[in-house]
């Protein structure tokens, strides 16, 4: 999936009010066989996220640990590396959740 640099910008404002904020996860899963783009990455989990305010997030939770895969566990956003086409590419970030 290629987005261009516009896009991105244009995209910032949604992604940037989203950091530090909490939430506790609803429900989890671990990819074991992801997409091409993500193949670096796995397993890993995603989680679907309530924040506090009511709204229902997906992401990938970073820094975790078995533990930490329950149901209520608090979580706060972070933004982090998504992904890189190549070396002269844009770098994607994105928000992902980090267990406190």
């Amino acid at each position: 999936m290629i987005t261009s640099p516009v896009k991105l910008w244009r995209r910032q404002k949604n992604t940037s009010a989203l950091i530090g904020k909490k939430g506790k996860i609803l429900q989890w899963t671990i990819i074991r066989v992801p997409a091409k783009s993500f193949i670096d990455q796995a397993p890993y989990p995603v989680v679907i996220v309530k924040m506090q305010n009511g709204e229902n997030m997906i992401g990938q939770l970073v820094d975790w640990q078995e533990k930490d895969l329950i149901v209520g566990k608090d979580v706060i956003a972070v933004l982090r590396r998504l992904r890189t086409e190549g070396k002269e590419d844009v770098i994607y970030y994105n928000i992902k959740f980090k267990p406190l």
